[in-house]
Parts: structure tokens; sequence; C-alpha cells
């Protein structure tokens, strides 16, 4: 019978264990947004508070939690399944929901942002000739 294998003819392994590191590098990057939406509230909410520095070193606080757990977690992974792919995957999101709160929480700060009636991104209203008010986003 012919080899069924075609991962290996390419210097890739087997298909199993190409299969297995896909499903370890995406349960960890999975892993890692669980851990910052069970520990900290969403960017969007840090932008809004970003501004009150009181909340702001909150979210930090809360930001750092999710860097412990998610590393914690995914190192695990790695012992366990002897696999570099948990902790390339749950690095990568880990690095990119660590930029994404410091942002937001530099977004908020920028605007002082305190509340949910403070606007972020600040915005301007103006009419459109017609009697008609918008909002203009102010960068």
């Amino acid at each position: 019978m012919a080899d069924l294998d075609v991962g290996s003819g390419f210097g890739l392994g087997s298909d199993a264990a190409r299969i297995g590191a896909a499903i370890l590098f995406l349960q960890a990057s999975t892993n890692a947004m669980d851990v910052f939406s069970a520990v900290n509230s969403s960017p969007w909410t840090a932008e809004n508070f970003g501004g009150d520095t009181t909340k702001n070193a909150s979210v930090r606080e809360y930001v750092w939690h999710g860097v412990g757990l998610t590393v914690f977690y995914v190192v695990g992974a790695s012992v366990l399944a002897q696999s570099p792919w948990p902790i390339i995957g749950g690095g990568i999101t880990l690095a990119y929901m660590y930029w994404l709160y410091t942002r937001a929480l530099k977004r908020g700060a920028d605007r002082q942002s305190q509340d949910w009636t403070t606007a972020t991104p600040a915005t301007t209203t103006t009419t459109n000739g017609n009697g008609n008010v918008g909002q203009v986003w102010s960068p």
C-alpha cells in the first residue's frame, strides 16, 4: 500500500504531527484571548476610561494578570505536549493583546477619557447644509 503521509514527503513530518501542531498553535492562541477576556474588560472599555489614572492603573494590573496566566498555561501545554507550538501561538496572541490594551489606555489618556460620556475618538458636531446634524471623527 502506498504511503499516504503527504507531509513526510516534503520534510514536514507526519500529517498527524502537523495537525497536532496546528491544533496546539490555535488552542494556545485562543487560550490567551480567553484569559484576557476573563480577567479584564475590553480594550474599548479601557480606552473609554484610560484618562482616569486610577482606572488606568487598574486595567494595567489586570493586563499583567492576563500575561502571567497566559504564560503559565502555554508553557505548561508546551511541556506536556513536548512541542514549542503552544508557546509560539500563545506568544503571538499575548504580544498582540498587550499591545492592544497598551494602545487603548494611551488613547484614553491622550483624550482624557474618563467615562462613557467622553467621546472616543473626539468628535465635532457639524451640519451638512441641509440641516442634518452629524459627527465628524477627529484623529
